[in-house]
């Protein structure tokens, strides 16, 4: 009768581990959700971060053509207008363009950049100087300075554009 006591003892002593078992695989299976869980959500935060910065790159790329339309528009009036070129040749030059807010000084007119911007691109007309060319009896010819403010679909995405233009005189 010993041997019957002995194995039932042993039946009892594997399940009382098999209950410890059952406890630990358990914790095993919650740690490893914990850490899918943490893997997932870091995840997530680097998606918002790229959509963000595609946001913001294409609201970029926008208020840049939007300040491209409005210094077409700018040079295609000092061009073509002598009432422009006339109204450009008083006008003070910018001290700071990349500062300028559109109203402050005054703007010399409105581009159109379509729909898609928060606001109509803006641009400042302004004399530089007479170029002279070396040779003798040649006319001089006028430098403009022009400066576009334009706005992507955000107030917040600005592009400030500057080039010059050279007219002959009239």
């Amino acid at each position: 009768m010993t041997q019957k006591t002995y194995r039932t003892e042993a039946r009892i002593a594997v399940g009382s581990f098999a209950q410890r078992q059952r406890g630990a695989t358990l914790i095993v299976a919650l740690v490893m959700l914990l850490l899918i869980s943490l893997l997932a959500i870091g995840g997530m935060q680097g998606s918002v971060m790229q959509e963000r910065m595609a946001s913001n790159a294409h609201d970029s790329a926008i208020s840049f053509q939007a300040s491209e339309a409005g210094l077409r528009q700018a040079e295609t009036d000092l061009i073509g207008t002598l009432v422009t070129r006339q109204t450009a040749f008083v006008t003070a030059r910018l001290t700071a363009p990349w500062d300028w807010d559109g109203a402050n000084p005054a703007a010399s007119g409105t581009g159109n950049a379509g729909g898609d911007v928060s606001a109509q691109p803006v641009y400042h007309h302004a004399r530089l100087a007479d170029v002279c060319p070396i040779e003798p009896g040649q006319p001089c010819f006028e430098r403009f300075e022009v400066t576009s403010r334009g706005q992507g679909g955000s107030p917040d995405a600005v592009s400030v554009l500057q080039s010059t233009v050279l007219l002959p005189p009239q």
